[in-house]
């Protein structure tokens, strides 16, 4: 999944494609999931990096939004190169672990005795 910056300014996304094609006339797609909001990117050119094993693209998005999910195509006329994922986020402390439910949900210790559970067997 690559990680995106809620913003309006140009990113570099590297990407391991299908084919490593440094073209001039690629075209990213990127739809955000849930409301289907998209946006293409026609033009787009792409260069592979320092020690070859990623294509780099510069890309600069409108319609990324904070903790918004997205699914993108990267592709040369009607030929696929990439279909990935991306998460925008501004986080750009990547020492700490950031999770999509932060704080939206109880973590109970199983050391914790004041949790009591009740199991009901059925026989048939």
């Amino acid at each position: 999944m690559t990680t995106l910056l809620p913003n309006t300014n140009a990113q570099t996304i590297s990407i391991i494609p299908r084919s490593y094609i440094v073209a001039s006339n690629l075209t990213l797609k990127i739809v955000e999931d849930g409301t289907k909001k998209n946006q293409t990117l026609s033009n787009q050119t792409s260069s592979l990096s320092s020690n070859g094993n990623f294509l780099n693209m510069s890309c600069a998005f409108s319609i990324l939004a904070e903790d918004g999910n997205y699914s993108f195509e990267i592709k040369q006329g009607s030929t696929l190169i990439y279909r990935g994922k991306a998460y925008a986020s501004s986080q750009v402390d990547y020492t700490t672990s950031h999770t999509l439910n932060q704080g939206k949900y109880n973590e109970f210790d199983s050391e914790t005795t004041e949790q009591k559970y009740i199991v009901v067997w059925v026989k048939i």
